[in-house]
């Protein structure tokens, strides 16, 4: 399930338009490539790139320039980066569970508000 890129710039700007709070940055945009954060603070974020071209998609979550949450998808498998341990790679039926850009976000929001308690 790689999503297209237009579709998930779509959403995104969906989404951030419709927060209130969330900010939109798009950091390389082709026809190929998507390179987008999603900020929730200045040093929290949801970096999203979609390559339609491998077809690659990740969504990860940083918080202080590291990584706390992430879920990919690489020629045709998604894993998941689980929030208790992000270096790991979740391989599993649950890890593998295929995720929209949209469920990403609501997933990582999630996180950073009763996990955190940050936003």
């Amino acid at each position: 399930m790689n999503e297209n890129i237009e579709d998930v710039l779509l959403v995104l700007e969906e989404i951030t338009r419709k927060s209130g709070y969330l900010k939109l940055a798009i950091l390389d945009n082709t026809k190929s490539i998507l390179k987008a954060r999603v900020f929730f603070k200045e040093d929290i974020y949801v970096q999203i790139y979609v390559n339609n071209r491998k077809p690659k998609n990740s969504y990860t979550l940083i918080m202080n320039d590291k990584r706390i949450f992430g879920k990919d998808y690489v020629w045709g498998t998604w894993h998941a980066h689980p929030f208790e341990h992000p270096e790991l790679h979740n391989t599993t039926e649950e890890g593998g569970r295929p995720v929209t850009v949209r469920d990403f976000i609501d997933q990582a929001a999630f996180i950073l508000s009763e996990k955190l308690d940050v936003i």
